[in-house]
């Protein structure tokens, strides 16, 4: 990569910075609702890791929807239009959880945690990228 190459990457990396940082918090606000979730179901309920982080995925999605939409995009599109985005997007993401998570399980002695842990990182990656080029953008 010549130094203009790299000189307009950075660039890019920058002005991306500020708004994956807002997603990171939205994001770790609703994690943090999903793993509530995941233990209580587990711990309390005897529920198998899979389902009960499925579950707190989907409760914590209109919390994430709702704060990405108002701060980390700060959306014009109507909500007919985002939403349906936000859903596939969020539902590939749901996907990616599950089948990570129940791989960790299934072929690792690793505890559910930190294979949810694992399948946490790649679905936020997943979710900002998604979210960026197609949920929220005009």
């Amino acid at each position: 990569m010549n130094s203009v190459g790299a000189a307009g990457a950075f660039t890019r990396l920058k002005s991306v910075l500020p708004r994956f940082t807002l997603f990171a918090a939205v994001g770790g606000l609703c994690t943090g609702i999903q793993y509530l979730i995941l233990v209580y179901l587990v711990s309390m309920h005897d529920w198998h890791a899979t389902a009960a982080s499925s579950l707190g995925f989907i409760t914590s999605a209109s919390v994430n929807y709702l704060l990405n939409y108002k701060i980390t995009f700060r959306s014009r599109n109507p909500h007919a239009s985002a939403l349906p985005r936000f859903l596939v997007i969020s539902g590939i993401g749901l996907g990616l959880n599950g089948v990570i998570l129940q791989a960790g399980i299934a072929y690792t002695s690793v505890p559910y945690l930190w294979c949810q842990v694992a399948a946490t990182v790649v679905v936020l990656c997943w979710n900002f990228v998604g979210s960026l080029k197609w949920s929220y953008a005009s």
